[in-house]
């Protein structure tokens, strides 16, 4: 692959990894044969030092193991680097730079099996994506991998800061659609690696919206038998959105926790932080899916569909919490935690935060052991039941395009995303990225961390989880969409309304930016929409 841009800082990168590599005589395959001695029988590379850590180790065989042997040869070759610079969002970091449950970091294996030193750019999530932009905007090449929300990629692609993977993906051959370790399904590797139908990103996180409760709320006969009198059916974690809102609107007012009153919604519903919440009711409308454009490109937000999923949306707000317009996942997690709220979805790790001890053995909330999970709720359509969940930020690694290392920066993302890797730094709860692979589902640390009962449920609201928008235009799509949902939200206009002229603006910025370009981009999209169907 051609280096598409060289830069100052790239030429005296890799003339310093020479200079530094050629004085102490480094080769990086004998840097540490204490290390090697420590491996598991056939292994060549991983972290040692703690009981389990031979379920880490990779020889050639495997996608961690291709990529540190690629790397070595790099430096045996003298082109390697002597310095990879990722920026990351600052929360993220402590999974790659703290030591897992004990022995070497993540950053400490890759450093000493390659003798190539991974400079880490902490950034505020809400920042992020604006020093991607500053960089690429500017050219500076001030790095070599990105990471941003996966709806990014599409601005980014078409910005020209993110380098085509393919021809690393073909040589290199990553383990992220492995059928046994890799993501549940195959729309999910479309979903979570590729754009337009290339390769441009390499997931770091598992940010699909999952359902959580209050297992004892639901268990508690003060509100079951309530429940069944008034409903007739079983208080359970429910199959469909109008099972939910009874839910929401049975435990609004109730007394819960400590003598708080409940509001049966639990969601946050501020700009950004609530759109997946609409996003999710709208996918299960069809079957299928409800698309979020039509075959031809042509927005679907005007169709009856998508005025039922806004007008349900909107009723929601009558069981939410009265701030709940300016909630993000934070007050959701709180809402959970004191039992305020009896259900919500979000993001996985809300378990790893709320549900667990503090070290000296207090309960880390108010609801710690009474929470459990469920797959997302979806719409009857004459028995095929149609779940729905989506995918919203999800931290994603790209290597820059005007990186003068950019295939040291795909390796070093191959390996760090890859099965084992991964797993091993999920488990690590030091960070907020989330487990999301068929491997890491199977893993002792990652179910330690996140609780058994969530170990089946995210991997099938994986399997069920819609994209929203991540192609050319995605601000201007969400930014629309919400700015009429939330007119709608406070009374401002009728849900109808407010679908009819969100699909004026999206037909705008598909002009803007240009049919010719937009349309083929949505259409593509379609391969990444799940097919899963249950049955009601």
């Amino acid at each position: 692959m051609t280096k598409t841009n060289i830069t100052r800082r790239g030429m005296l990168k890799g003339g310093a990894a020479m200079t530094a590599l050629g004085a102490v005589g480094i080769n990086p395959r004998f840097v540490r044969p204490a290390h090697a001695s420590a491996l598991a029988s056939g292994m060549t590379g991983g972290p040692t030092g703690f009981p389990g850590a031979e379920r880490f180790q990779y020889n050639e065989s495997h996608s961690e193991g291709r990529a540190i042997e690629a790397m070595k040869k790099m430096v045996a070759e003298g082109r390697a680097p002597a310095k990879i610079t990722m920026l990351l969002t600052d929360g993220a970091i402590g999974q790659i730079t703290q030591p897992f449950p004990s022995g070497p970091s993540v950053k400490e294996v890759w450093e000493a099996e390659t003798g190539v030193e991974i400079e880490i750019v902490g950034a505020p999530a809400g920042d992020i994506w604006k020093r991607v932009l500053q960089d690429v905007t500017t050219q500076s090449g001030a790095f070599d991998i990105y990471t941003h929300p996966w709806n990014s990629l599409g601005d980014l692609v078409e910005a020209g800061g993110a380098m085509n993977l393919n021809d690393f993906v073909a040589t290199h051959q990553p383990d992220w659609a492995d059928e046994e370790r890799g993501t549940p399904t195959a729309q999910t590797a479309e979903l979570l690696y590729k754009y337009g139908g290339d390769y441009y990103g390499a997931s770091l996180d598992g940010d699909f919206q999952t359902w959580v409760y209050n297992k004892g709320y639901f268990e508690d006969s003060a509100h079951a038998q309530p429940f069944q009198d008034q409903y007739g059916r079983v208080l359970a974690p429910p199959n469909t959105w109008e099972e939910s809102d009874q839910i929401s609107a049975f435990f609004t007012g109730r007394t819960g926790l400590g003598g708080s009153k409940i509001y049966g919604n639990g969601n946050d519903m501020a700009p950004f932080w609530g759109l997946p919440r609409f996003y999710a009711r709208l996918a299960a409308q069809a079957v299928p899916n409800m698309y979020w454009f039509d075959e031809d490109g042509r927005p679907n937000l005007d169709t009856d569909q998508a005025i039922k999923a806004a007008s349900e949306y909107v009723k929601s707000r009558e069981w939410a919490h009265p701030d709940a317009l300016s909630w993000t996942y934070a007050e959701g997690y709180a809402g959970i935690g004191s039992g305020q709220t009896p259900h919500l979805t979000t993001y996985t790790n809300v378990t790893k935060f709320v549900d667990r001890m503090n070290e000296d053995g207090t309960p880390a909330s108010p609801a710690a052991g009474q929470l459990s999970a469920y797959i997302p709720p979806g719409v009857n359509h004459d028995g095929d039941l149609v779940r729905r969940s989506v995918i919203y930020y999800n931290i994603t690694g790209t290597v820059s395009s005007n990186s003068a290392n950019p295939e040291a920066a795909y390796l070093f993302l191959q390996w760090l995303s890859s099965t084992r890797i991964y797993s091993w730094m999920t488990g690590n709860p030091a960070g907020y990225f989330d487990p999301f692979q068929k491997a890491n589902f199977s893993e002792q640390f990652v179910e330690d961390t996140y609780h058994p009962y969530m170990m089946d449920t995210i991997r099938e609201t994986i399997a069920r989880s819609a994209p929203t928008i991540n192609f050319a235009g995605q601000t201007a799509f969400d930014s629309a969409l919400d700015e009429e949902l939330q007119a709608a939200l406070t009374g401002q206009k009728s849900p109808e309304d407010a679908m009819r002229d969100a699909q004026r603006k999206w037909e705008r910025v598909i002009k803007r930016k240009g049919e010719e370009k937009m349309i083929p981009a949505i259409q593509a999209s379609r391969a990444a929409w799940p097919t899963l169907i249950d049955k009601g």
